[in-house]
């Protein structure tokens, strides 16, 4: 009898139950580090390594400062009257939330950041890759919970299996952007909004107002992660009023925790450069045609906008459309979240939200028009925060559609969905299977020899370059975006506007690789021939050079053979 209880335990009581939870654990655990020792190379994304560097003065306790310097800054500061910085440069390009979270991840490293000519990747490239992990499973845990309480457990944990094979979530955690962070964000003002709504109907309204301040707090968390995404706030709103009963209550206090989330950080870029939206403003006023980069060098703050403002908009959302399906991570499941608004959800919840998703959607793909999306691993990609609620309402209609067959035998079930899970994992399957193609992301970083700029410069000495935000996150120097005429280089150097000339230049396949019509008629036209390494040096600021690996396609000039001496420390 004793052995009989003990077999039924094994199979259906707690002994089951944790076993079931040892080799989920396990699997789990399994997949993350196959899938980081095989695909992680370091980070390659300019957001990614900006906002690093700037985690490494947030955790050395100088705030959100820079190394990474932008024309564009500079003016702004000048512009406006303020003195511009010659030792600690502040930050007010990018959004301050992630970086916090990822000063908390480089502490752990912090004595391990320099980087030696032999090591292939940086311990804070690991350290921000194993945050991202981390984040992507606690999102699929947030996504769990809310996909149990608005359907059922059984479809909550296959979503959430759905959302583990989709390739292009592993890539986002391994990219050191923030989609992660905002996906968790975004999963809890679901969460508090579910929780409202339920309060609403059992005419709680206190305890409703207090869900939805939690939502505020969410959205503004989120708005301090990535501004585009103040895009979901109306579509927010518009459920506060068609959800409940205190339609007022319901609006303000949301609308206030969100705004008193937000200020202090708004307050701080006007104290700052006199702007409460930074820098990030002028690239959503560009016109058609004017890449982000090409206003970063430039010297103009005018807040005029640019020509071509309906193409731009036009272009924006053609794009998105034709790369709709690769920014949703190729994920079959999602697409069935379209099909799953014409479905009578008996929630009352369900129903509704799902309309509200929708807005929020169609919202953020107005706004990215502006900012731009510049692939499908990228910072202003946040199409991804919206897969987990796309697959947990596509699944939710396929399995309606599934059991309205009356098809009663289990092992067609588990076929369909086994089905299902390949046809969303096949992308991660073929990623892992192909392997990588190198060990570092070049072109065009080679992090190693970034590095070692920081034995030829000291601190105080200023750099430019074509990737700045590589230079400031490797090498930990102040380095200029290469501005957008030599004239404007040569007259930052000469007045030592950043407080000392500029000592070194870093060029790279970035520029390196153009073609011969952009070096003549392109943004680099004026540079042509100091990037083609014809230009007489008795000409130019910097008399010295050398080329540097790989093959020679990076290359540094100086002030003088720095190379040659030896390491500052």
């Amino acid at each position: 009898m004793a052995l009989q209880e003990k077999l039924l335990d094994l199979d259906t009581g707690t002994t089951a139950r944790f076993l079931k939870i040892g080799m989920l654990t396990a699997t789990v655990v399994g997949l993350c580090l196959v899938y980081t020792l095989i695909q992680f190379k370091g980070l390659k994304s300019e957001t990614a390594m900006d906002q690093a560097q700037i985690a490494r003065f947030l955790m050395l306790g100088e705030g959100f400062s820079t190394c990474y310097l932008r024309p564009l800054a500079i003016h702004q500061l000048s512009d406006t009257g303020r003195t511009i910085p010659t030792k600690i440069f502040p930050d007010f390009y990018n959004a301050p939330v992630y970086p916090l979270v990822e000063s908390v991840a480089l502490r752990f490293v912090k004595k391990q950041l320099t980087m030696s000519p032999t090591d292939t990747l940086s311990m804070g490239d690991r350290a921000i890759s194993v945050l991202g992990v981390i984040l992507l499973l606690a999102g699929v845990l947030v996504w769990y919970l809310v996909g149990r309480l608005i359907f059922d457990h059984s479809l909550a944990i296959l979503a959430a299996g759905l959302i583990l094979v989709t390739d292009l979530m592993w890539q986002f955690a391994l990219s050191g952007l923030p989609q992660h962070l905002l996906i968790i964000l975004f999963g809890i003002v679901t969460f508090c909004s579910l929780q409202a709504s339920r309060s609403n109907e059992e005419e709680n309204d206190l305890k409703a107002l207090l869900w939805l301040g939690g939502a505020g707090l969410g959205l503004g968390l989120m708005s301090l992660t990535n501004g585009v995404t103040a895009c979901f706030v109306p579509g927010f709103l518009i459920f506060c009023v068609v959800g409940f009963h205190a339609r007022i209550r319901a609006i303000l206090v949301p609308l206030i925790i969100y705004l008193l989330c937000i200020s202090p950080w708004l307050l701080r870029n006007i104290s700052v450069c006199g702007n409460p939206f930074g820098l990030s403003i002028y690239t959503a006023l560009a016109g058609a045609g004017i890449t982000e980069s090409s206003i970063m060098r430039g010297t103009s703050t005018g807040l005029v906008l640019g020509g071509g403002m309906a193409t731009k908009f036009r272009s924006g959302l053609l794009d998105q459309a034709a790369h709709l399906w690769e920014y949703l991570g190729l994920n079959i499941v999602a697409i069935g979240f379209v099909l799953s608004l014409l479905h009578p959800f008996r929630s009352t919840f369900a129903s509704l939200w799902r309309w509200i998703i929708l807005l929020m959607w169609v919202l953020t793909s107005f706004g990215l028009t502006f900012f731009g999306v510049s692939g499908a691993v990228s910072a202003n990609q946040l199409h991804v925060l919206f897969l987990p609620v796309f697959i947990l309402y596509g699944l939710a209609f396929i399995l309606v559609l599934w059991n309205r067959l009356e098809i009663h035998l289990q092992f067609l079930r588990i076929a369909f969905l086994t089905l299902i899970f390949l046809l969303a994992g096949t992308p991660m399957l073929l990623t892992l299977l192909t392997g990588q193609t190198a060990r570092i992301q070049w072109p065009p970083y080679v992090p190693p020899f970034i590095s070692i700029l920081q034995n030829w410069f000291q601190k105080e000495e200023i750099l430019c370059s074509d990737m700045p935000w590589a230079v400031a996150w490797y090498a930990e120097r102040k380095c200029l975006l290469l501005p957008e005429t030599v004239k404007a280089f040569n007259e930052l150097s000469d007045y030592g506007t950043l407080g000392s000339p500029i000592v070194g230049l870093y060029l790279t396949p970035i520029s390196g690789r153009d073609d011969f019509l952009s070096l003549v008629k392109g943004e680099n036209k004026e540079w042509g021939p100091v990037i083609m390494r014809t230009v007489n040096l008795n000409d130019f600021l910097l008399k010295s050079f050398t080329p540097l690996p790989i093959d020679g396609e990076c290359i540094l000039y100086a002030d003088t053979d720095r190379w040659a001496r030896k390491p500052v420390k």
